[in-house]
């Protein structure tokens, strides 16, 4: 399997880092969803997962995926889902 280009997880990095700006951010390839995941952190806050399919990282130029994550507002999605655990992929975002 090809790698993932740095440039497009550094596209999602980016924008976690700007709408998450107190956050600790760790990521991880997740091989059984076939995703990549990115968990954020801060003290008395739940954590919040974002995991983005591998379709999406093969088929996004970072500028596409920067406007991907804005168009489907994943940082209020997160916010906003009970268990504020998201799966970005081509169909959009889905509850995990």
């Amino acid at each position: 399997m090809a790698k993932i280009s740095k440039e497009r997880l550094d596209a999602v990095r980016e924008y976690l880092r700007e709408v998450f700006p107190d956050w600790a951010l760790a990521e991880r390839w997740d091989g059984e969803h076939e995703a990549h995941s990115f968990l954020l952190k801060k003290p008395r806050e739940p954590v919040h997962l974002l995991k983005v399919s591998r379709a999406v990282l093969d088929h996004c130029d970072p500028r596409k995926l920067a406007g991907l994550l804005e168009g489907h507002q994943v940082a209020s999605a997160l916010r906003r889902a009970e268990k504020h655990r998201l799966l970005l992929t081509q169909r959009g975002l889905d509850l995990i």
